[in-house]
């Protein structure tokens, strides 16, 4: 027997608390994050994070947290799926998301710091000014190519979760087939072109719905856990 949704269970009451703050934390500041219309006008970028500095790295900060919450509600459902394959399933899921997770920490660390390189470039004149616009245009490449892996790692980790999901019979299997939609479709639109070929316009765009569409599943999933674990 797979150990389930136990009432009064502390872990699944944290779990589905998490995914409902996580889940609004995330998309309150991923809708108010300053970005350029063209994410390939590196100095228009480069401009908006310089005028924006102090909202722009406490809105970083703030999508880190948010991940952080949602990634204790998968510990949650990795938890409560204790048995048979959709036990496996869901702890390579789980792990994998750890992954990355980490990626995506080190993604918004990285943006942080290039607020003050940002405002370094807006105050510098003349060679100094070229020298600080290398810099910071290395520093986002390497954000973008962060970002990337993050993107293709955890979606398909949450295609893995959603597996063990849809196998167990924990959860509502629509839930699970969900993600697992969600999960191929982050990582094959967004992930590996962003990867390939840089940020566009349209990546931009699709990964905005996807995005958004995957934190309102972990809304409704921290609802759904909340209803039975409290």
């Amino acid at each position: 027997m797979q150990q389930g949704i136990v009432k009064g269970d502390a872990l699944l009451r944290l779990a589905g608390i998490s995914f409902i703050v996580g889940a609004i934390v995330t998309a309150v500041f991923n809708i108010l994050a300053p970005r350029s219309g063209d994410p390939t006008d590196m100095q228009a970028g480069i401009q908006l994070i310089a005028a924006n500095k102090g909202f722009f790295q406490v809105d970083q900060l703030l999508l880190a947290i948010g991940i952080w919450a949602i990634m204790i509600g998968i510990v949650g459902v990795y938890r409560s799926i204790s048995n048979g394959g959709a036990a496996a399933w869901a702890r390579v899921g789980f792990y994998g998301v750890i992954v990355g997770i980490t990626l995506w920490t080190a993604r918004f660390a990285m943006a942080m710091g290039s607020a003050e390189l940002a405002e370094q470039w807006q105050v510098a004149t003349g060679a100094d000014k070229v020298t600080w616009f290398l810099v910071i245009s290395s520093v986002h490449h390497i954000v973008v190519a962060l970002q990337s892996m993050a993107v293709i790692i955890y979606w398909l980790s949450l295609v893995f979760l959603g597996i063990g999901m849809v196998l167990s019979t924990v959860y509502p299997k629509w839930l699970g087939r969900v993600l697992i939609v969600l999960g191929v479709a982050t990582a094959v639109i967004v992930g590996v072109p962003q990867a390939l070929a840089g940020e566009s316009q349209v990546s931009q765009l699709l990964f905005a719905i996807l995005s958004m569409l995957t934190l309102l599943w972990a809304l409704v999933m921290g609802i759904w856990i909340t209803r039975k674990a409290w």
